[in-house]
């Protein structure tokens, strides 16, 4: 998957972040381990280091790959439920 792929599906499924975080059927400790892993990546610490020449870019596809797998693993849980931005997804 090239970056630019990643980065327009990350954009879909933004919007559907604050309803698979405010659903009771969400696991916490997947919540947690997101919410972690999203700290260490912009933390001013940078814990993860910066690829040489890409700058901030490499955090942005950090982020992109965690919110489509936090996403992914969280859809699992509401499959039931409806999720805003459904519509602006195409099945697999």
């Amino acid at each position: 998957m090239g970056l630019f792929t990643l980065l327009l599906r990350s954009r879909r499924q933004l919007v559907r972040l604050p309803a698979l975080l405010r659903s009771d059927r969400v696991p916490r400790r997947l919540k947690i381990v997101a919410l972690v892993l999203a700290l260490l990546i912009v933390s001013p610490l940078n814990v993860l280091g910066d690829i040489p020449l890409l700058g901030i870019a490499d955090d942005a596809a950090l982020l992109a790959l965690l919110l489509n797998w936090f996403v992914g693993a969280a859809e699992g849980y509401v499959a039931t439920e409806t999720i805003p931005g459904d519509d602006l997804v195409t099945p697999r």
